[in-house]
């Protein structure tokens, strides 16, 4: 109870940023197409979460750490990426609000 209240916590916190980055960095033109990427992700987001859930078997616990590394292995790749992308999307946002 406690983990699902985290994370419904941590969703209520980030959802309303990441909309509204969104609008900042969106041609005003794409405004709406951009706001449903934002939903469309999250979907895709929660069908990847259930495909690797999917692959959890409770009779074979021992390999539940092997699934845990997998997932900070994919949130540290996903960490890199972004650090990639924080001169771009600092330059679009300094850019917007001048």
């Amino acid at each position: 109870v406690i983990t699902y209240l985290l994370h419904t916590t941590g969703e209520l916190c980030l959802s309303p940023v990441g909309l509204s980055t969104f609008t900042k960095l969106a041609p005003k033109r794409y405004l709406s197409q951009m706001m449903g990427t934002w939903f469309m992700a999250d979907a895709l987001g929660s069908v990847i979460a259930g495909l690797v859930g999917g692959h959890f078997s409770p009779d074979q616990v021992t390999q539940m750490p092997n699934l845990f590394m997998q997932v900070v292995y994919f949130t540290i790749g996903g960490g890199i990426l972004l650090l990639l992308f924080v001169k771009p999307i600092r330059k679009r946002l300094i850019g917007d609000i001048e």
